[in-house]
C-alpha cells in the first residue's frame, strides 16, 4: 500500500469510502488469513468459517481503530480478530478445558481451590508472552515481506562468522538513529549505500551480499512494536 494507514483509515471512517474500505480490506487479505490460522493453530482458508469471522472482525477493527489507542491498526486488528475468534470458540464450547475449573454434575457448581486458580494465572501470563510475542513476529513476517525479505529465510542468510553478525548489529543501531536513512529505507525499500559506505568501515561488497540481513535488523531496532523481538530472537543476540 503506497499510502499511510491513518489517511486510508480517515476517508474510511469519515467519509465513508467504499472504495477505499475494499482496497484496504484485499491488502490485508493475507494478514487476516494468518492471524486466523495462528490462532486456529491450523491452516485456514476463506472456505473455512474462521475465516469469516476474522474478516469481520477487521471491518470491526476498520470502524473502531483510533490512533490515540497508542498501538498500531496492524496490532489492534490481530488482537480484534484473536478476541472474536476466542468469543466464538467460548460460544461453542471449544476451550471449555482451558478453563481451570472442575464441574460438579450434582450440585450445579463451579469450584476453584487456590492452587487451581495460582497455575491458572500462571499459565495464562505464560500464554500471554507467547502470544505477544508471537503476534510480534506475525507483525515483523508482514513487515519484512514489504522489503523483499521472508521471516522463514532470516537464519540462512545471517553472516556465519559471529563477529560480522555483531558488526551488522552495531550498524543497525547506527542506521536507526538516523532518522533520513529510516525515511529512507521506507520510501524506497532501500538501503543508503553511498551514505552508508562514506561512514561504515565495511566494503560495498560486504554491504550488498548482506543487505537482507541488516534491513531485517535496522526494521527490528528502528520499530519499538518489535522489543520482544530484540531480546528473543537469537539471530539478532549475538550480545554488545
Amino acid at each position: 500500500m503506497d499510502r499511510p494507514i491513518d489517511q486510508v483509515l480517515k476517508e474510511i471512517q469519515q467519509k465513508g469510502n467504499v472504495a477505499e474500505r475494499d482496497m484496504l480490506i484485499e491488502h490485508y487479505r493475507p494478514f487476516i488469513l494468518r492471524t486466523v490460522s495462528h490462532v486456529c493453530k491450523r491452516q485456514i482458508g476463506w472456505d473455512h468459517d474462521e475465516s469469516s469471522i476474522g474478516l469481520i472482525a477487521f471491518n470491526e477493527a476498520i470502524d473502531r481503530y483510533n490512533e490515540t489507542m497508542g498501538k498500531s491498526f496492524d496490532n489492534f486488528a490481530f488482537m480484534l480478530i484473536r478476541n472474536r475468534l476466542v468469543d466464538e470458540f467460548r460460544r461453542q464450547g471449544r476451550i471449555l478445558r482451558a478453563e481451570s475449573v472442575v464441574y460438579d454434575d450434582i450440585r450445579d457448581e463451579f469450584e476453584q481451590t487456590a492452587t487451581e486458580v495460582a497455575s491458572s494465572m500462571e499459565a495464562y501470563e505464560r500464554e500471554q508472552t507467547a502470544l505477544e510475542l508471537a503476534q510480534e513476529l506475525l507483525l515483523y513476517d508482514e513487515t519484512l515481506q514489504e522489503y523483499g525479505v521472508s521471516l522463514e529465510e532470516l537464519e540462512s542468510i545471517s553472516p556465519k562468522h559471529r563477529d560480522t553478525r555483531k558488526q551488522f548489529i552495531q550498524m543497525a543501531k547506527h542506521f536507526s538513529g538516523h532518522r533520513n536513512w529510516i525515511d529512507i529505507l521506507h520510501k524506497t525499500k532501500r538501503l543508503p549505500m553511498k551514505e552508508m559506505l562514506d561512514l561504515f568501515k565495511v566494503s560495498r561488497k560486504t554491504l550488498e551480499r548482506n543487505r537482507k540481513y541488516l534491513i531485517a535488523l535496522v526494521l527490528i531496532y528502528s520499530n519499538d512494536e518489535f522489543g520482544r523481538i530484540r531480546s528473543t530472537v537469537s539471530f539478532a543476540d549475538v550480545g554488545e
